[in-house]
């Protein structure tokens, strides 16, 4: 018997063939559009899906429209605030005309209701132009965003009025997010962050970016202050510095003048893009005298958006008397964690739309994988920084709760920490991306390719059930064969445009960013 040669080595194993499938190379890799074309692209694609919300979604099914449609109003129109104590309360009495009144009740009689259809909507009456005291718990809010929304009221007015607000600012929100996939597709670090921008716009964002509401524009600007920190830092490019810190700029303006806690997030994502890369790239860059312009106007915007907080007053307050105990207030904060969770992927109607379990963790699975991939690819400076967000997204809500619960209660969102939580996404597709030249090429069409037709997927069906909430009610039958009351577009022609319209936003966007180097 011969013995075992303990210096032998074992044969190197056979490499792993695969392929991607044909339909995924085609669509994928059949040339890469320039950053100007891509813009182009993305804009028409995430436009079409935002408008095909606005216009498919009943008039003022969506949580707080009504305020931010009075606000809109009241902003173009120059109405100001009769009540005595707004400043105080958050809820201001503007003169404006009775259509804004009648307007204002289109949800009550089906909100927090989820088996009654919209149907119930009563028609307009009267005199829609005479003028009338109405309330809006948006009056403290920064006006900015409603100044660029709300010019449609200075037309003919009518219901159409805010279906012109809401493609106006489905228009805005697809600019900044189209800005953002242009700013990745001129960077080396691009391959997963097309798929990570895709993931940012969960049904929760579309429901925003196809309502009048001022958070569209504070997630969209997020997501393209994210990608021009990450690309300014992570993938350093002199001849595209310009663009991306005008894309800064633009996202710095829109998060710190949307809501109340917009110049802390834009804080916030700052610190976690400089922790994310070299020390010595961020020193290079507040040193270099071509960048000051942008240092100095962002920093302007968030100087106005902290001036516009503290003069009007716009975070939540209130009387102080409802006595939560600290520790009652912490871990009731901390049992809702799955809900906010939830919220992050799917929020709809005031609440009160629910979707599928199942499409939920399919959503959760797809960004899951993302995380994975980046977690798994990523120096420990990544992962570091990925932990640190993530933890952030889920303390936020205790931190937020423990300071303001004992004066309003529990009023959180999950929503309301995604400009945060989507940095998650982000930071791992650029961590991937980084070793994108060490994963085959047929696994990344794969990955990509798959995780994409399951987004097409659960976001068609989410939106259908939106439509069927709205048409027969949560326990009504699922063929809506009936016209819509809102709308002459049937229901069908409706989810299959929509269907098509993420298909297009699919595949412009990974085109757009997936790189064409070939590899084993």
């Amino acid at each position: 018997m011969t013995a075992v040669d303990e210096n032998r080595s074992d044969p190197a194993p056979e490499p792993v063939e695969g392929e991607a499938p044909r339909w995924a190379r085609r669509l994928l890799t059949s040339g890469r559009a320039t950053p100007r074309r891509s813009f182009w692209w993305a804009f028409a694609a995430f436009f079409a899906v935002s408008g095909l919300w606005a216009l498919s979604n009943p008039l003022m099914a969506s949580v707080d429209e009504p305020a931010h449609v009075v606000k809109a109003a009241a902003t173009v129109r120059g109405a100001e605030d009769l009540s005595e104590d707004g400043d105080a309360t958050g809820i201001g009495l503007v003169e404006l005309p009775h259509l804004y009144t009648q307007l204002a009740l289109y949800p009550n009689c089906f909100a927090f209701q989820p088996n009654q259809p919209a149907d119930c909507q009563q028609e307009l009456s009267g005199d829609t132009d005479a003028p009338e005291i109405v309330a809006t718990s948006a009056i403290n809010y920064n006006p900015l965003y409603y100044a660029l929304v709300g010019w449609p009221v200075l037309l003919p007015d009518g219901e159409h009025t805010v279906y012109a607000m809401r493609l106006v600012s489905a228009l805005l929100s697809s600019a900044l997010l189209a800005f953002a996939v242009a700013v990745v597709a001129g960077t080396r670090l691009r391959t997963w962050v097309g798929l990570a921008i895709l993931l940012c716009v969960t049904p929760t964002v579309v429901n925003l970016l196809g309502s009048v509401n001022p958070q569209s524009v504070e997630v969209t600007g997020a997501v393209l202050l994210w990608v021009s920190l990450l690309a300014l830092l992570r993938s350093p490019d002199p001849s595209a510095r310009t663009i991306r810190l005008l894309g800064v700029v633009v996202g710095a303006v829109f998060v710190a003048n949307a809501r109340g806690l917009g110049p802390m997030l834009v804080v916030v994502i700052l610190v976690a893009c400089i922790l994310s890369a070299p020390l010595r790239r961020t020193v290079d860059l507040v040193t270099d005298r071509r960048t000051w312009w942008a240092l100095g106007a962002s920093i302007l915007a968030c100087a106005l958006g902290t001036l516009w907080i503290l003069g009007a007053d716009s975070l939540p307050s209130g009387s102080g008397d409802v006595g939560i105990p600290l520790r009652d207030n912490i871990m009731k904060t901390l049992g809702l964690t799955s809900a906010y969770v939830e919220q992050l992927f799917v929020a709809l109607g005031w609440l009160d739309v629910g979707a599928p379990q199942w499409v939920i963790y399919l959503f959760v699975t797809c960004a899951g994988v993302l995380v994975v991939l980046g977690w798994a690819a990523g120096t420990a400076r990544d992962r570091c920084v990925v932990a640190i967000v993530a933890a952030g997204t889920f303390a936020m809500p205790v931190v937020i709760h423990a300071v303001q619960a004992d004066k309003i209660g529990f009023f959180w969102q999950g929503r309301y920490v995604l400009p945060v939580a989507i940095g998650v996404l982000l930071l791992s597709a650029v961590a991937v991306s980084g070793k994108d030249h060490a994963l085959p090429r047929w696994l990344t069409l794969n990955v990509i390719a798959t995780v994409g037709t399951i987004l097409v997927t659960v976001q068609t069906i989410t939106f259908y059930v939106n439509l069927h909430r709205y048409a027969a009610g949560f326990d009504g039958g699922w063929v809506l064969a009936e016209p819509l009351s809102w709308t002459p577009v049937p229901a069908l022609v409706l989810t299959v445009l929509y269907g098509l319209a993420w298909g297009l936003l699919v595949t412009s966007t990974t085109r757009s960013c997936i790189t064409t180097t070939s590899q084993p």
